[in-house]
């Protein structure tokens, strides 16, 4: 339905211009697709369509290895929902940009957020690695059609600011890059042997090959740090609500639902993993660093998103449960709290209303009657008593003789500080991240953000209602919203009744201990500012590592650069160096 409503706005596009009859055609589709979408749960049997696959080179009946395999169900149709939500809340939200006063046309702009929004159905039905595999390159190739096509409205003095043009190419590149997912997808197949592509998620057998490449490539798709540049834009001086919606929060979603799939997997190698844990709070610490530090708008908002991805892959590493139902409430959370965030900014910009804003943050925060309450029984591991049994240090210290330092570096007691060690960098990360996110209360109600006419007002009121009223059930029904979702073992067993509102103390220490912190840093970040200087600057352009793309960007071409000089040297042109070559070792030879 949402491709047939792509093709239509191609053929309206030609003779209907106005922004609001295109956009309302485009949602028109997208209501249609959320009729059917909610159909599918009320189906008798579990909705399925599978349909044989073989290499296109390759012929013969006996050659239908593998299935492409689409599941309408449980995380696959849960999922469906919000990228719909959002999908369609950002077609909304595009007649507030800019180049709709500018006069542009935006019929191929909607019809390419109606094929993305499309593919990433496709993708997120997927019931086994072939299936994930296709879609993931489609989903692909209609974003890079959508960068490409886009038009460019960065000012000159903004591309002057970012002292190069080329930073604008490099945006562009780097956006291709969750296509290296889709490789690692393909590599995976490899260990996986000749059954592994037709592995349903469900109770599918891979091995540990191949979910760490599962893994890596779900990092990529949900943009969680260090794998984030291709969600970084170099050409925005203003957020843009509906880019963040679709180009963010859609293809997150994407990422995180796979990465549950990849816990159902490989629960065993993954989850409770030291060497894991490390690295998620690593990256977790360096995305929030990022985000505190950011002077721009855009580039705030984005790390904010970013960090709380890969909470949402740290809530899922530690959770109780496995594979989905460990998922599910982080991404809600990420999902509708980050968008009911992005959007009240807004709303508090245009019309002073900060209650969106407010219960934006406070989700992403975790705090109760909200989805994120819910993950904080697995965050809470960190502090729990047998975290350290659990957490298996991957190293020991042998002492050759009895000392003190051997007394107090024993394995229980090793495994213990480095528990603890996990505990504060998550409390440091979580610190900077909510900072981030209230940083608004001290830079003040008129800053970077302009007013809004009454009918750009008039949708932001609606895309807060449309999101919130979600979380709100999400908040305070999970019970309905895990049924729904076919996950009715998602409610953390160590929460009580209610459980949204009802927990242990280590629950409350892990929550409270980052959230008064993170606020006390909003009141000292002007003083702290006064005292760094430039500091917060060049932090932030180490920790962005926007460098390092640049870096990898050059060796690329200096490499190229020398193949092509190798092989004109070796063929064609270069056969001139040749002979000069073998005249100069015959002059010296002749020497």
């Amino acid at each position: 339905m949402l491709l047939l409503g792509a093709i239509v706005q191609v053929i309206c596009g030609r003779w209907v211009r106005r922004p609001d009859w295109l956009t309302g055609l485009a949602l028109f589709f997208v209501g249609i697709a959320l009729l059917l979408f909610l159909s599918l749960r009320a189906q008798a049997q579990v909705p399925v369509y599978s349909y044989p696959w073989q290499p296109l080179l390759q012929s013969g009946t006996n050659l239908y290895w593998a299935n492409l395999y689409w599941v309408g169900d449980g995380w696959n149709w849960y999922i469906s929902g919000l990228i719909l939500l959002l999908g369609g809340l950002g077609i909304l939200l595009a007649l507030n940009n800019e180049e709709i006063s500018q006069g542009r046309r935006i019929d191929g702009a909607l019809a390419n957020n109606l094929a993305i929004i499309a593919a990433s159905l496709l993708f997120v039905g997927s019931g086994n690695l072939l299936t994930a595999i296709l879609t993931w390159v489609i989903v692909d190739i209609f974003a890079l059609v959508r960068n490409a096509t886009r038009p460019d409205v960065t000012p000159p003095a903004l591309v002057l600011a970012n002292s190069s043009i080329g930073r604008v190419l490099e945006d562009n590149y780097a956006r291709g890059f969750s296509l290296v997912g889709a490789m690692l997808l393909l590599i995976g197949l490899l260990p996986a042997g000749p059954t592994g592509p037709g592995q349903a998620f469900i109770d599918g057998k891979l091995p540990y090959e191949t979910i760490y490449l599962m893994a890596i490539a779900a990092a990529i798709r949900a943009g969680i740090y260090p794998f984030h540049l291709w969600l970084l834009s170099n050409q925005q001086e203003r957020l843009s609500i509906s880019e963040r919606l679709l180009e963010h929060l859609v293809p997150c979603l994407s990422g995180l639902w796979l990465l549950g799939w990849t816990f159902s997997l490989g629960s065993e190698y993954i989850s409770l993993r030291f060497g894991v844990l490390a690295v998620l709070l690593l990256a977790l610490l360096g995305s929030a660093t990022a985000a505190w530090t950011a002077s721009e708008e855009p580039d705030r908002a984005t790390l904010v998103l970013i960090t709380s991805a890969g909470l949402a892959a740290l809530t899922g590493a530690l959770a109780y449960n496995n594979g989905p139902s460990a998922m599910i409430w982080p991404t809600t959370a990420f999902a509708l709290g980050g968008g009911l965030w992005l959007v009240g900014e807004q709303v508090w910009q245009g019309w002073g209303w900060q209650i969106p804003v407010s219960v934006g943050a406070l989700t992403l925060a975790g705090v109760p009657f909200t989805p994120g309450f819910l993950s904080q029984p697995a965050l809470a591991r960190l502090l729990v008593r047998d975290m350290p049994a659990l957490i298996n240090p991957p190293f020991t210290l042998e002492f050759t003789e009895q000392s003190l330092l051997a007394s107090l570096l024993t394995p229980p007691r090793l495994a213990l500080i480095l528990a603890l060690l996990l505990f504060a960098m998550y409390v440091l990360a979580q610190t900077l991240q909510i900072a981030s996110l209230l940083r608004r209360l001290e830079d003040g109600e008129d800053q970077a953000l302009p007013r809004f006419h009454l009918n750009a007002v008039i949708r932001l009121f609606v895309a807060s209602l449309a999101i919130g009223l979600p979380l709100a059930i999400a908040g305070f029904l999970p019970r309905m919203v895990a049924t729904l979702a076919s996950l009715d073992n998602a409610i953390p067993p160590t929460l009580g009744n209610p459980p949204i509102v009802v927990a242990d103390l280590p629950v409350w220490v892990t929550l409270a201990l980052p959230l008064l912190a993170g606020i006390g840093l909003v009141w000292l970040r002007p003083r702290a500012l006064d005292i760094l200087g430039d500091w917060p600057g060049r932090i932030n352009r180490l920790v962005r590592l926007d460098w390092l793309f640049s870096f990898a960007w050059w060796a690329a071409n200096r490499a190229s650069e020398v193949w092509w000089n190798s092989l004109r040297v070796i063929e064609g042109a270069g056969y001139m160096g040749w002979l000069i070559v073998i005249l100069l070792m015959g002059y010296f030879l002749m020497q």
